[in-house]
């Protein structure tokens, strides 16, 4: 009886949210009869025009789209120059996917900002179009997925999320919450490259390769320079094209003097002087201030066009940053003064009441910089103020490029240098395909800034191609270790020869192959990791040669853990459950740091925290081994003898998360410990990943000395989720919203939008005057957002409703059938 009337008020709940947001929404049978776009129903159509101001697609998307491998779901790779559109591609494919062939997809994508503004633009698609949109990035999302076999899924992660998502969807027979999965999506390909993430991805591409559960696979990227070897290896199809919507005019700056760049048809490189920057209207001072004329480039295209500028360190943008918006001229401080008001007390909602000085002063002239030690969530203010003209220069490093779509009329790079390292053509050519607008400008400009000195290199630079993708696999070894466990672990292999085989299907070998036929190298690493990993002890007697993971080698992979960490882990959480400190939540916040987090501390703060710790802090230090003889240690050689480094970092990090938890503000945390407030959100991004793998790690172990850490850590981990400790769980739903920071919560809270379901029925324009610094653009993604996240409940709930009351009518038959029986 129960159980029927949980069914009822689920549908009824259901059927009122429908009624709410939907209104006379025609279901997807409906739309069905007028496929005219690209086999999508037309409404699909009319959603681009309204939410991403895109009225027709470019030739090349036209022909990409209706490539024969695309029809023949073949794996395709495409790479065009720097806001070519490549995305909106990739969109349309993955929606024909969702929609037509009713499958799920996982959309992987390289940085954590890059996840939240995707869930955030597709909300309103998966409302209006009937799919879940989930977001699996830190500790958000579940793992496995929860089942949902109603609607498809449209899954928008990480790079090391989707590699756990594959190991799920690996186990279950190709499906991922109850659902087969059809396409997998992968933007920035060409990070295959890259140490570490680059072999993940490959080890997790690779997988889906040899599974064979026809999957397609979607790889873009503007910098690959061997395509058709990165299209050998995912026996994918390979589409090229050298377009962009707006013409871009390349140049370099030597001295005062600007060289426009050309190119020939050979590909050499021929400069011609354009012209002379003009220091006149600069005064004596401004000349010292700003010698090398970054103000004079930024003021040419104001006030209409907008600029990015690049700096080659995270410290040279906020000094360049302060020379721009003191040379470009007191006019523009009067321009969109209201508006720059509404994005400072913006500002100052995140940041609890403070706003970064330099901040305070720039963005009044429309000047700002942006780079890791800003928080996410004032990186993204600044993003939509420059996207909305109320910021017009952004000063930033080279991560903005490939991470954020902010394109300008002007790109300027400071330096040829990314920290110490020349630059590679495929950084300098992500920087200038930011430069122009689509729609809004007719073409975009750059300008390279360089010394005398420099100039061989710059022109090798230029006129050499993008570089080669290699393979990285063979130096990550652990990563070789966890493919070699998720594959056994999933099923995908089960012994040595099947794993040689795998091997050989990963890019590492095909290069190698290249250069010898008779290549051994699968084989080799195979049998050396085999020992490795035998050795400790990650796998159980074999059976007629069938290898057999432990159970610890099992969670491992649940909990997408590398086996040594795992081990690592296993042992810490024994020794914990035996004198647990639950006076409050440090020790758990302890557990929760990453073994790998190692943010360095000037050893003046190090000293100052370690010998003024309280009463909680001393208890957690002792029971850890953490005397006065290890401070000592400390104070005399700068390291500790009797206990591992790596305790005694993760319990000065364990404490920067519990001043947090305690409500002290991050800009007080940033000060008593000298660390950038981004930096610490970043460090708890981190923690909330590695606690939420704790959390898996301890489920599918399912050993009872350790089956009170699962509830333990499902109480920290929403907070670690959202970056916010200690403050107000009625925040907490709220900032589960993509677009939500913590200001923006408080924000939304204190105008009377206290739960989602009041974020979900607001008046977008409404919203927008209650809210500072609110586009009618976020508006309309943040109210489509509470809206799909409160549906996905409730059909969530509707189907557990649905099996549970299905056992129970089993469980009810066989009763009669025994009573029958007697």
């Amino acid at each position: 009886m129960k159980s029927t009337n949980l069914t009822s008020n689920v549908i009824k709940q259901k059927r009122q949210l429908e009624t709410t947001f939907y209104g006379n929404f025609s279901k997807r049978s409906n739309m069905d009869n007028d496929n005219d776009f690209f086999g999508l129903p037309s409404k699909v159509k009319h959603m681009f025009k309204k939410h991403k101001k895109i009225t027709q697609l470019y030739d090349w998307q036209i022909e990409c789209l209706n490539l024969e491998a695309v029809k023949n779901r073949t794996n395709l790779i495409y790479a065009l120059p720097t806001s070519g559109g490549k995305t909106l591609v990739a969109e349309i494919l993955m929606l024909k996917e969702l929609l037509i062939s009713e499958r799920n997809v996982l959309f992987i994508l390289p940085y954590v900002a890059l996840v939240q503004e995707k869930v955030q633009s597709l909300c309103p698609f998966g409302l209006n179009l009937e799919f879940n949109v989930e977001e699996y990035v830190g500790g958000k999302g579940k793992h496995p997925p929860i089942q949902r076999k109603r609607k498809s899924t449209l899954y928008v992660c990480t790079l090391e999320r989707g590699a756990g998502l594959v190991d799920c969807m690996l186990a279950d027979n190709g499906q991922l919450g109850g659902r087969s999965v059809g396409m997998i999506v992968v933007d920035e390909l060409h990070l295959l490259g890259e140490q570490k993430r680059g072999a993940l991805l490959e080890t997790t591409l690779t997988k889906v390769l040899y599974s064979n559960y026809n999957i397609q696979i979607i790889g873009m990227s503007a910098t690959i320079g061997n395509m058709n070897e990165i299209g050998n290896f995912l026996n994918a199809y390979v589409y090229t094209k050298d377009f962009r919507p707006v013409q871009l005019k390349e140049s370099v700056k030597i001295n005062q003097d600007i060289f426009v760049i050309n190119k020939d048809v050979d590909g050499s490189m021929k400069i011609k002087l354009d012209r002379k920057l003009n220091f006149d209207i600069y005064t004596s001072d401004m000349k010292r201030l700003d010698p090398s004329g970054i103000g004079l480039l930024v003021r040419e295209i104001l006030p209409n066009g907008s600029c990015l500028v690049f700096c080659p360190t995270k410290s040279s943008c906020q000094s360049i940053a302060k020379i721009i918006y003191k040379s470009i001229g007191k006019e523009e401080a009067c321009v969109q003064l209201k508006e720059k008001e509404e994005l400072y007390k913006a500002l100052k909602e995140e940041g609890d009441g403070k706003v970064c000085p330099l901040l305070t002063r720039s963005i009044l002239f429309g000047v700002a910089y942006h780079n890791s030690g800003l928080t996410n969530a004032e990186r993204k203010l600044l993003e939509e103020a420059f996207l909305g003209g109320i910021i017009k220069c952004i000063c930033c490093t080279s991560t903005l490029a490939a991470g954020v779509n902010l394109p300008a009329q002007r790109v300027i790079i400071t330096s040829p240098f990314v920290g110490r390292d020349f630059m590679k053509q495929s950084t300098y050519r992500q920087m200038v395909g930011r430069a122009g607008r689509a729609g809004l400008t007719e073409s975009g400009d750059s300008v390279l800034l360089c010394q005398e000195n420099d100039k061989e290199k710059i022109k090798i630079l230029l006129e050499n191609g993008v570089e080669h993708i290699d393979s990285c696999l063979g130096t990550e070894e652990n990563i070789v270790y966890s493919m070699i466990l998720s594959s056994i672990s999933t099923g995908c292999t089960s012994s040595q020869e099947q794993l040689v085989n795998l091997m050989k299907c990963t890019l590492f070998i095909k290069q190698a192959e290249k250069y010898n036929d008779e290549c051994t190298v699968a084989s080799d690493l195979i049998e050396s990791c085999l020992d490795k990993l035998r050795s400790l002890n990650a796998f159980n007697k074999p059976v007629e040669r069938t290898l057999k993971l432990t159970p610890i080698a099992n969670a491992a992979v649940a909990a997408n853990l590398d086996i040594l960490e795992a081990q690592k882990l296993y042992t810490e959480l024994i020794e914990a459950s035996s004198a647990l400190l639950l006076i409050n939540k440090l020790h758990l916040l302890y557990l929760a740091v990453p073994y790998t987090e190692c943010i360095t501390l000037e050893r003046q703060y190090v000293l100052e925290i370690m010998t003024n710790l309280k009463g909680d802090q001393q208890a957690l230090a002792n029971r850890l081994g953490i005397n006065e003889l290890c401070i000592s240690q400390f104070i005399s050689y700068g390291k500790i003898k009797n206990i591992s480094e790596i305790i005694w970092n993760k319990f000065i990090m364990s404490l920067i998360l519990n001043d947090l938890w305690n409500k002290e503000s991050i800009w007080t945390v940033s000060k008593t410990y000298n660390l950038s407030r981004g930096t610490i959100h970043s460090f708890l991004s981190r923690t909330a990943s590695h606690a939420s793998s704790i959390l898996r790690f301890t489920e599918a172990l399912q050993d009872k000395k350790l089956d009170h850490f699962p509830m333990l850590f499902q109480n920290i981990i929403p907070k670690l989720n959202i970056g916010v400790l200690g403050y107000s769980s009625d925040l907490e739903s709220l900032m589960s919203l993509p677009s939500v920071r913590f200001g923006r919560a408080t924000q939304l809270y204190k105008a009377g939008y206290k739960t989602l379901n009041d974020v979900a029925k607001a008046n977008k324009k409404k919203l927008c005057n209650d809210i500072s610094h609110l586009s009618i653009k976020v508006a309309r993604e943040m109210i489509a957002s509470a809206k799909l996240m409160l549906l996905s409940k409730a059909e969530a709930l509707e189907e557990l409703a649905e099996s549970l009351r299905a056992d129970l009518n089993q469980s009810i038959s066989k009763d009669k059938e025994n009573i029958l029986w007697f």
